[in-house]
């Protein structure tokens, strides 16, 4: 297992209700490989699988899956956002790219997989891409275009290029995907 430092992220945790459907999606259409599997049984009865998935670089997305496990429902809102009542964004999970170019290659290819992505936002200081998983969670690769410098560490209002994207159409895309503003609801 390849890691780029010492103090990095080891492991995300995340929940799902179709442990099947998860794994199909981050194997097939992002190319994560399974990396560990088990299946908790709680002294209460039910079972928990458990999946952790490689990113490519050593760093690990777990899921839960409950099954039948008394105190746990058997239906929740996985996405995090939804059931907190927030927009899209603010729960999310960003993956790195090394490059511009990258980033669009990666693109590309998520829409050759039949992923609904959105195009390149520009940030300033870096570009994401974001699409959804099966379980609502927003997700995002992104890369860094430039180095922090002393200005950024102070809060404020920042001015990003135009709306982030020129495109109307891309426009609405990414606000509906960030905002969960349908685009016939957005301002002009």
């Amino acid at each position: 297992m390849k890691r780029k430092g010492s103090m990095g992220v080891h492991h995300l945790g995340l929940a799902t209700l179709d442990i099947d459907r998860t794994i199909d999606f981050y194997t097939t259409k992002l190319d994560w490989k399974v990396a560990w599997c088990d299946v908790l049984e709680p002294p209460e009865g039910g079972k928990i699988k458990h999946v952790f998935m490689d990113t490519g670089d050593g760093t690990l997305v777990a899921f839960m899956c409950p099954e039948k496990v008394p105190n746990i429902p058997q239906e929740f809102k996985t996405d995090i956002n939804s059931a907190q009542h927030l927009p899209p964004a603010f729960y999310h999970f960003a993956f790195d790219c090394d490059s511009v170019e990258d980033l669009e290659k990666k693109r590309a290819d998520l829409l050759a997989r039949g992923v609904d992505v959105t195009p390149v936002v520009d940030h300033e200081w870096c570009r994401s891409i974001y699409f959804n998983d099966p379980n609502g969670l927003l997700l995002e690769y992104c890369t860094s275009v430039r180095e922090f410098v002393e200005d950024d560490k102070i809060m404020k209002h920042r001015v990003q290029p135009g709306p982030m994207v020129k495109d109307p159409k891309d426009r609405a895309k990414v606000f509906e995907k960030l905002l969960g503003i349908p685009a016939d609801r957005q301002p002009a």
